[in-house]
C-alpha cells in the first residue's frame, strides 16, 4: 500500500508505520482552530517523538515524516520496533485493529486571535504554533485528526471534507447571541448548532484551561 503526504514520490508504509491527519483547520471540541499551514516543525523534526495520550512518561514512536498536504497536518507515523516496549507494542495492535483512531498534536502557541471578537476569552484561531508532539488518544479534540491508512487494511488515502470558512464562523456566533439565523443547508444548520452549544460551554473549556493542561502534560513545562 502506498500513501503520499506531500510533495515528493510515493512512500510506502514500513511494517509498523501508520498514516496519518495530524491537525485539520475543523474547529475542535475544546473550541479552538489550529492554522496547520502556521505550525512550525522546526524543531519538531529534530526530536520527532509521538506519545500515548499525551503523557511524557509513555513514548511509543517517533514520526518518519510530516509535512502540509492539502491545507491538513500529515504524518508518517513508525511504532517503535517490537519488543522494545510492551506499551508501544499495545497501542500497536491496537491502532492496527482499528480500536484506537484518534491523533492529537501538543504544541505550543504562538500567535492566536478570538473566533469571536466579542468573546476574546473564548474559542481561538491559533495562526502560529510550534509543534511538541504528536499522540494517539481515544478522542482527539480535532475530530478530523485520525490514522487514515495502515501497513494492512487500508487502501486508500481518503480525504477530509471541507472545513467551514470564517464567515460561517461569524454567522454561527451571531445565532448563539439569539439572532435570526441565515439561510442555510440542513447540514450546515445542525453544524451552527454545535457551535451554538460549544459557545455556552466555552467558559468551562476554553483557551485557558488548554493550555493549563498542555503545561501539565509537556516536559518543557514540568
Amino acid at each position: 500500500m502506498t500513501i503520499r503526504f506531500y510533495g515528493g514520490a510515493l512512500d510506502k508504509l514500513a511494517a509498523r508505520e501508520v498514516g496519518v491527519i495530524a491537525a485539520t483547520r475543523q474547529l475542535g471540541r475544546d473550541g479552538h482552530i489550529l492554522e496547520p499551514a502556521g505550525v512550525d516543525l522546526s524543531k519538531f523534526r529534530l526530536n520527532p517523538i509521538c506519545l500515548w495520550q499525551h503523557d511524557p512518561m509513555a513514548p511509543v514512536g517517533t514520526a518518519t515524516a510530516i509535512g502540509v498536504r492539502d491545507g491538513n497536518l500529515a504524518a508518517r507515523i513508525e511504532f517503535a520496533p517490537e519488543g522494545a516496549s510492551e506499551l508501544a507494542d499495545q497501542i500497536w495492535s491496537l491502532v492496527k485493529a482499528g480500536v484506537v483512531r484518534g491523533v492529537s498534536v501538543g504544541f505550543n502557541p504562538l500567535e492566536s486571535e478570538p473566533l469571536d471578537r466579542n468573546r476574546p476569552r473564548g474559542g481561538q484561531l491559533i495562526m502560529r504554533a510550534e509543534l511538541m508532539e504528536l499522540s494517539f488518544v481515544s478522542v482527539p479534540a480535532d475530530t478530523g485528526a485520525g490514522v487514515v491508512a495502515r501497513s494492512a487494511g487500508m487502501v486508500a488515502f481518503r480525504a477530509l471534507p471541507a472545513i467551514p470558512g470564517p464567515h460561517v464562523r461569524r454567522a454561527a456566533a451571531r445565532v448563539s447571541r439569539g439572532a435570526r439565523p441565515p439561510v442555510v443547508s440542513p447540514t450546515m444548520h445542525a453544524w451552527m448548532l454545535v457551535e451554538q452549544r460549544r459557545l455556552d460551554r466555552e467558559a468551562a473549556f476554553g483557551f485557558a484551561a488548554r493550555q493549563t493542561e498542555l503545561r501539565r502534560l509537556s516536559p518543557r513545562y514540568g
